[in-house]
């Protein structure tokens, strides 16, 4: 007896060990479970819009040429850079003598502080310069720059015309001549060498090149023939922006139902309404843009960045990962009655045959999830293939066939607590995001769904 005494293991294990051990080997499971499953994510809905838009660099297309000087001389303004001209309007004078030069010098140099007019347009260029600069558009700084130089020198051309009468009475008339222009149009201090650029001319060439502007003022003696304006005539102008193939046919599909597009100029963020054609040229896909204003806007650019905007789409923002499907009747809409005790039509009535051989009605309940002038998509517990619905005065009946079952769109709302899916009308996607009808959806600005609805299922309590 001792011996198999001696033999026996003995197992002591406390209760509380038990119950902890219970305890921790229930967690560990939990956080597995927990660890392997997807995050439940609610969004909250938001107000936003899909802009469908296509941008690029263009070249300007305008009527203008380069006025030459008509003999040697220094060449002295009458009218500021931008300024409109009337025929046979005086637009520079040529001092054959050098005198004149001379003496606007010396009134510039006791000239040394600027007007406030002046000071407020050097701050108003400045101001345009820093609400429309960003890193993609460095060379506004270098247009600025021109801009503010242009209008330095604009305050020395004003000079010409102040002291007009005391130069003809100082060093005579026959000390300078007096150059008009030929025509009505703008003058421009500036030239970048393709005021004579075509549309049959542009090419991919064109867009490599990008010459800058240059200006056309010195204080040097010029020569009969040099450049000294250029001259644009009308306010018609035209923008040629290559597009692509894709934008080209893009464009060219929207301009069947509509040929005027909103431009925006990223050089100073403004936008317009303008005509448009798609050309193919040489190969190469290109927009032209039609003006008949502001000009005087671009006057000195050549090349000018534009944002085109194809459709813009308002409404209501939801991730693509909240949509969901749902399988639905759709049948015809008069087939909807009413209840006993409500004033809406949510009820169907099914035709039985009972067991006298009579056809009768059963009512039953329908969630109707949207109409239209014909038809009504719904689900009833009571619904499915061969059933017969009818009008409530049994002239009309109507069999459920496989066709009339079809899939609507949706997500699940969880502003009770528990998952309700609630129909959405789409009108546009655009990646992780669509938009959605605000009058098509049952749902409204803030109102809180389900982020991943793969996650869970209608009627789940979520908190």
């Amino acid at each position: 007896m001792a011996g198999k005494e001696k033999g026996k293991l003995h197992i002591h294990i406390n209760l509380g060990t038990l119950v902890f051990l219970v305890i921790v080997v229930y967690l560990m499971a939990y956080m597995l479970t927990y660890i392997g499953k997807d995050k439940l994510a609610i969004y909250e809905v938001s107000a936003s819009d899909i802009v469908d838009n296509i941008e690029g660099t263009g070249v300007i297309l305008r009527q203008e040429n380069l006025v030459n000087a008509a003999q040697d001389g220094y060449i002295n303004y009458y009218v500021q850079d931008g300024a409109m001209v009337n025929k046979n309007g005086v637009v520079y004078m040529i001092d054959t003598t050098g005198e004149i030069q001379d003496y606007l010098k010396k009134v510039l140099e006791k000239k040394n502080t600027m007007s406030l007019d002046e000071k407020e347009q050097i701050i108003e260029k400045l101001k345009i310069f820093s609400e429309g600069y960003t890193d993609n558009h460095f060379s506004l700084s270098y247009e600025t720059q021109n801009d503010i130089n242009n209008t330095l020198l604009d305050y020395t051309d004003a000079m010409l015309t102040e002291h007009k009468a005391e130069l003809e009475e100082k060093y005579g008339k026959d000390s300078y001549v007096e150059a008009t222009s030929a025509q009505e149009g703008l003058v421009s201090f500036v030239s970048d060498g393709q005021e004579n650029l075509k549309q049959s001319q542009v090419s991919e060439k064109t867009f490599l090149s990008k010459a800058k502007m240059s200006d056309l003022r010195t204080n040097k003696k010029q020569k009969a023939g040099s450049p000294v304006y250029r001259f644009i005539k009308g306010q018609d102008w035209q923008l040629m922006v290559p597009v692509g193939q894709n934008g080209y046919n893009r464009l060219k599909k929207r301009a069947e139902d509509n040929s005027s597009i909103q431009v925006t100029f990223q050089k100073d963020n403004f936008t317009t309404t303008t005509s448009y054609r798609c050309l193919k040229q040489n190969g190469k896909y290109y927009v032209i843009l039609s003006f008949d204003n502001y000009i005087q806007r671009y006057l000195n650019q050549r090349y000018l960045s534009v944002s085109l905007t194809l459709s813009e789409t308002n409404g209501l923002k939801i991730p693509s990962s909240s949509l969901v499907k749902k399988s639905v009747y759709r049948i015809p809409k008069s087939f909807l009655v009413h209840g006993g005790n409500s004033a809406e039509k949510d009820q169907l009535n099914i035709m039985e045959t009972n067991k006298k051989g009579e056809k009768v009605l059963r009512q039953t309940s329908a969630i109707v999830y949207k109409t239209n002038d014909k038809y009504a998509y719904v689900v009833s517990k009571d619904l499915k293939t061969g059933i017969i619905i009818s009008e409530t005065d049994k002239q009309k009946i109507y069999t459920i066939k496989d066709s009339d079952k079809v899939e609507i769109l949706g997500v699940y709302m969880v502003n009770k607590g528990y998952a309700v899916f609630a129909l959405v009308d789409m009108v546009e996607r655009n990646g992780d995001y669509c938009i959605v009808s605000t009058s098509g959806s049952k749902i409204e600005l803030y109102d809180r769904i389900i982020l991943n609805s793969d996650t869970v299922k209608e009627g789940q309590v979520i908190y």
